[in-house]
Order: structure tokens, then sequence, then C-alpha cells
């Protein structure tokens, strides 16, 4: 068993050093292809969580004017259900406001520490059809219209750019973690099959003396798994360090983008080693064939 090990390990180190620049273009397209992996993950969990803020994917606003009596908020939200366009309305009290705000937010954030709830403006959520939303502008007009709303918020900033193409966002970024992903084990494929090539008559030699297959082609399974490994730690490691930075600059978004997680680092070498390994047995099986 440890010549065996010891043959691998051989083979590993001879691999790479007779290809070293190959090698290393191997390992920065592996790094590349799980950082930009990470990349489109992120921007759809942040055009997620973007959704779930008032104001934003179809959703409006309306601030009361002071505080109205229980009788007086049912019979408001009577008059804006049936409102044309409008889906949904929910009614969300100061206290309910301050704890969204701290969900969005987080409950250390220093924008809300000791805020009191009282400072706050009641409100109605008024959920718009999807059919409507072209048509948002006069909801909006109608709105204005009724005494007891003082402000109306819509759609407003970035953050409601990036909600109302959420689904745009989920597709796209669909698309292309499989671009990514095909990439990742072509590249691993092709590295592999040149290695292959390399040695093609050594291998020859050693299955005609009665070597085990899986004792000739396990040194370009584990180096495929070594590619995976280290570039998607360099990956996950890269997009760490740039989401603690953009942090940093900007805390107040800090519930809407953080750095990953140690399961979700873990998750991205599983997956990129998996992808690695997939690509040097479909070489191998190619190999084979031939």
């Amino acid at each position: 068993f440890m010549v065996r090990l010891f043959y691998i390990y051989k083979r590993i180190v001879k691999g790479i050093s007779l290809r070293p620049w190959g090698s290393f273009l191997t390992l920065i397209a592996c790094w590349f292809a799980v950082f930009q992996l990470s990349f489109v993950l992120y921007t759809v969990t942040l055009a997620g969580k973007a959704t779930l803020i008032p104001g934003t994917n179809s959703t409006v606003m309306a601030y009361l004017e002071g505080s109205l009596q229980e009788s007086a908020v049912q019979s408001l939200k009577e008059r804006l259900v049936v409102l044309e366009g409008v889906s949904r309305v929910s009614y969300i009290s100061r206290d309910d406001g301050l704890l969204r705000m701290k969900q969005w937010l987080g409950a250390e954030n220093p924008l809300i520490e000791g805020l009191d709830p009282m400072i706050l403006p009641d409100a109605f959520e008024i959920r718009v059809k999807p059919s409507y939303a072209s048509k948002i502008e006069t909801l909006i007009k109608n709105l204005r219209e009724i005494p007891a709303i003082e402000d109306i918020r819509c759609h407003k900033g970035l953050v409601g750019i990036i909600a109302g193409s959420y689904h745009t966002i989920l597709f796209a970024g669909l698309f292309l973690a499989l671009v990514v992903i095909v990439c990742l084990t072509l590249v691993i494929f092709l590295s592999v099959r040149v290695g292959i090539m390399t040695r093609r008559q050594e291998i020859e030699v050693l299955n005609l003396l009665g070597a085990n297959k899986g004792f000739l082609f396990a040194p370009y399974i584990i180096e495929a798994a070594l590619y995976g490994l280290v570039g998607s730690l360099l990956a996950s490691l890269t997009a760490w360090a740039l989401a603690g930075y953009f942090l940093s600059q900007m805390p107040v978004v800090q519930n809407l983008i953080s750095p990953p997680g140690i399961n979700n680092l873990l998750a991205m070498v599983v997956f990129a080693c998996l992808c690695s390994v997939s690509g040097a047995v479909f070489a191998i099986r190619r190999s084979l064939d031939a």
C-alpha cells in the first residue's frame, strides 16, 4: 500500500514538473472559475434579500401621518384594498417597523441601536399586481390624494432596481453558473488529457504488464482534486476578503451581504473538487476508449 502511495506521489510531482506552466495556468483557471461562481451566488443572494426590503419588488410603502385609531386604520385599509392594481395591503405598526429594520440591518447596527419606535411612522405595505407594475405611478398618484398618508416610497435607489430585477438576475445567474461549471470541468479535462498523452507509452507498457487501471490513473484523479481544492480555497478566500472590505466601507449593508461562512467555504470546496474529479474521470474514459 505504501509503495502505491509513493508511486502516486511521484507521478503527481513528475507530472507537474513536466508541465509547470500548464499546471499553474490550470490552477489559475480553477481559481477564476470558482471565484466567478462565488460572485454569481452572492449576486443572486443579494438580489433575493433586496426583495424583502420595503419599497421594492412591486411594493409601495404608504407612511401615515400621526397616530390613527384602530377603527381608522381598518377603514383606511379597506379603502386601499379596493384601489386599482392593489393585490394585498398589510398594516405595519411602529414596533413592527423597528423589528423589520433590525432584521434588514442587523440588531447591532449603530443606525438603529437605541432607536425609539415612537419616532417611526405607522405604515401600510401595499403589494402591486404584476400586471399593474407599469402603471404604478397612477397608483401612487391616487395614494397621494388620501389625507391620512404623509409619504410614499417605491422603487427608489439601487436596492429597488436590484429587487425589481431579481428574476432576471436569478436566471442569468443560473446560466452563468452552468457556464462556469462546464468551463471548470473542461479545463481539468484538457489538463488531465494532456498529462495522459505525455505518459501514454509508459501507461501502455504498465497496462500490458498487468497493472491495475485504478493504480495507473489514480494520480490524475488526485491531481485534479488538488486543483479543485487549492483553486476553490484561494477563490473563497478572495471572495471573503472582498466582501469584508466592502462591508468595512459600507457597514449599512452588512445584513444584505456578508463574508461567506465556514459552511459556504466547505460547500464551495467540495463542489469544485467534484467538478474537477468529474473532468478527470471523463478524460480518463476518453483515453481508454481511444
